[in-house]
């Protein structure tokens, strides 16, 4: 492995800590907040956005045409990649009309994997020579 390469493993594995920490302290805070349903709310949409990184790694890799252990990969065609939206979009609808859980709590949850990848940068630019 070149040295870029395990450069850029090591910053996809803190992304993926990084996103899980995130998650974590989302959750107990909006179970301090807002009770056990926004911490379900902000658990469940945490745990998407988390998976839809990991997801998203594994598009990358496979337009690549590596999967990082040498062998080509197999991702999803792209009506499953667009379905999975969709779904996301119909459970998040449904824990909001039916569980009354706050808006907050689902985007906070949604946008984990974004403060993820903003931490990540952070941390390079200040640590990263």
């Amino acid at each position: 492995m070149t040295e870029d390469a395990a450069f850029f493993d090591r910053a996809l594995r803190r992304v993926d800590r990084i996103a899980v920490a995130l998650a974590a302290a989302a959750v107990i805070a909006f179970l301090v907040r807002e009770g056990w349903k926004g911490a379900l709310g902000c658990g469940f949409t945490s745990a998407a956005s988390v998976y839809n990184l990991r997801r998203l790694k594994a598009v990358a890799a496979g337009v690549g045409g590596d999967d990082g252990g040498g062998a080509p990969s197999r991702t999803g065609s792209a009506v499953a990649l667009g379905m999975r939206y969709l779904i996301l979009g119909a459970i998040c609808f449904v824990i909001i009309k039916f569980l009354g859980v706050s808006l907050a709590a689902i985007f906070a949850g949604l946008l984990i994997s974004v403060a993820a990848v903003l931490a990540e940068i952070i941390y390079e630019l200040l640590f990263i020579r």
